[in-house]
């Protein structure tokens, strides 16, 4: 198979502009990895580009910020942790109001069952605990059912506590 010359000047000249695209990409992708890698690793002087001994730690004037600039920082984080030590402070008194808001309700919730359970759901709490106390059951089993301390069942019975 042979190329006509009238071809063969075209495909030469499109090779040859390929093989120089080739030869400058390569270079810069060559130079550009040469700045990046000798420009990181010189900051960093890790040991395997440390020469010599390495430079003492001289305080925040070694890091290369103006000292307003770190005194700021420095500030910054103080204010940082103390609004998230505030921030904790409130969410553990959340948690702990949430806590008895949640056994308020559950004592309530077992208040409206017992009221059911015996048919006195529209009487008041006097009324309830009296009819409790008629049916024979003990002081000990209304506070325990309704989730109330047995001085409260003595005192909607207008008895004086035992404790007192």
């Amino acid at each position: 198979m042979s190329i006509s010359p009238e071809l063969a000047q075209p495909l030469m000249m499109m090779a040859g502009l390929g093989i120089i695209c080739w030869l400058l990409m390569r270079g810069r992708v060559t130079r550009k990895r040469g700045h990046y890698a000798s420009n990181h690793m010189l900051d960093l002087k890790h040991n395997a580009r440390a020469a010599g001994h390495s430079l003492p730690f001289t305080g925040t004037s070694s890091l290369g910020a103006p000292s307003e600039v770190l005194k700021w920082q420095v500030e910054l984080h103080d204010l940082g942790r103390e609004l998230k030590a505030e921030l904790d402070c409130k969410l553990l008194a959340v948690q702990a109001m949430t806590q008895a808001y949640d056994q308020a309700s559950e004592r309530l919730v077992n208040l409206m069952r017992a009221a059911h359970q015996f048919g006195a759901a529209e009487s008041n709490p006097v009324k309830l605990v009296q009819q409790l106390t008629a049916q024979g059951v003990t002081q000990s089993q209304i506070a325990q059912s309704l989730g109330i301390a047995a001085a409260d069942v003595d005192r909607l019975l207008g008895e004086p506590s035992v404790s007192q």
